[in-house]
């Protein structure tokens, strides 16, 4: 992998000297990612450098004169859409403004750089600023997409838009969306449990394979897709009722046991009733059970649950809804007697 590329934000000459030194010592343990520094001592020289290209910013909160000039780089920042990870290092913390981007927050004296480099390396170990940073992949995979899918019919594309720009302008992203998609499905790695969720919910509606739960109670929304786009004006959906699927905790499903068949069984879907849900850090995970099926009133639902804040990822929802509907088609048959089919080829 490339050096990370680090730029630290400080007046104070020192305080660059200080870092250039603690960058040499890091770069000299074999054992820890390269970095490559930069630096900037003012607000102008700063917004003249920073770009998404840097995996990490080390941010000072006064910069000269200027007492807010650390918060003015993280609102350029966000202004423009840059997404790089910020740590500030700073004698008054308690002035640093709130933001996403800002992983770590410490006083000068409590801390060193070498450790503020160490937590950019855990980052950069993921992957994530090479995905989403301004060089990152996602980029050079939009860019394969733009010139090579998008712009050669972009004629039939302008044709869409004459009439409807806004439907057209969404149709585009995901058009392009599905494009990317597809790179990834090459990759046949087991998935993390992360994966299978969005989190928070994109949507502030509820979908097919919303996660919502009141009274200590976990339900995931399985109605048909189509019932629950919203229609006209008002946003109305084309059904009165929400259709819901309990999710019941692993323990209550085991009832004790601590078979590793059992759990093997459940985590590997072999029941056709049931449909294990994996946990993370920000949901305790569980068993859909097929058979345990409520349906609420439109207007109960949204006073009991409101807004959903998980939402199933589309690629799981899809066998979640095909193993529910085979669930409830499945036809049967009356039991035929066959010992003596059994007999005549065991004896």
């Amino acid at each position: 992998m490339s050096a990370m590329k680090i730029l630290l934000i400080e007046d104070e000459e020192d305080q660059r000297e200080a870092f250039k030194e603690a960058v040499e010592v890091f770069n000299d343990d074999e054992n820890n990612q390269g970095v490559e520094p930069d630096t900037a001592a003012n607000l102008s020289e700063a917004s003249n450098k920073i770009d998404g290209s840097y995996d990490g910013v080390i941010i000072d909160l006064v910069l000269g004169n200027d007492a807010d000039g650390g918060n003015k780089i993280v609102r350029q920042l966000g202004d423009s859409f840059t997404r790089i990870p910020i740590i500030f290092v700073t004698a008054f913390p308690e002035d640093v403004v709130d933001h996403p981007s800002i992983i770590h927050t410490r006083r000068r004296s409590d801390g060193i750089y070498t450790s503020d480099l160490l937590l950019f390396q855990k980052i950069y170990d993921t992957g994530l600023t090479r995905i989403m940073g301004g060089r990152g992949l996602i980029e050079q995979r939009l860019n394969d997409v733009f010139l090579k899918n998008l712009l050669p019919q972009i004629n039939t594309w302008i044709s869409y838009a004459e009439t409807d720009s806004e439907r057209t302008e969404k149709a585009l992203l995901r058009y392009a969306l599905n494009h990317l998609i597809q790179f990834l499905e090459e990759d046949e790695k087991l998935c993390f449990p992360e994966e299978f969720y969005l989190y928070p919910s994109v949507l502030d509606r509820i979908t097919t394979g919303s996660i919502v739960t009141a009274d200590d109670q976990w339900f995931v929304v399985l109605s048909p897709a189509c019932d629950l786009v919203p229609r006209g004006e008002n946003g109305v959906l084309n059904t009165d009722h929400i259709l819901l699927v309990e999710i019941e905790s692993v323990e209550k499903i085991l009832g004790g046991s601590k078979s590793k068949n059992r759990v093997s069984e459940l985590s590997a879907n072999r029941r056709t009733y049931y449909h294990w849900l994996p946990p993370t850090d920000f949901f305790q995970g569980g068993i859909l059970n097929f058979r345990r099926l409520t349906t609420l009133d439109q207007d109960v639902f949204d006073g009991k649950f409101g807004k959903p804040t998980i939402q199933i990822s589309p690629s799981f929802v899809k066998d979640i809804v095909s193993r529910f509907s085979s669930y409830y088609a499945r036809q049967g048959q009356p039991d035929i007697d066959n010992k003596d089919f059994i007999d005549r080829y065991t004896t």
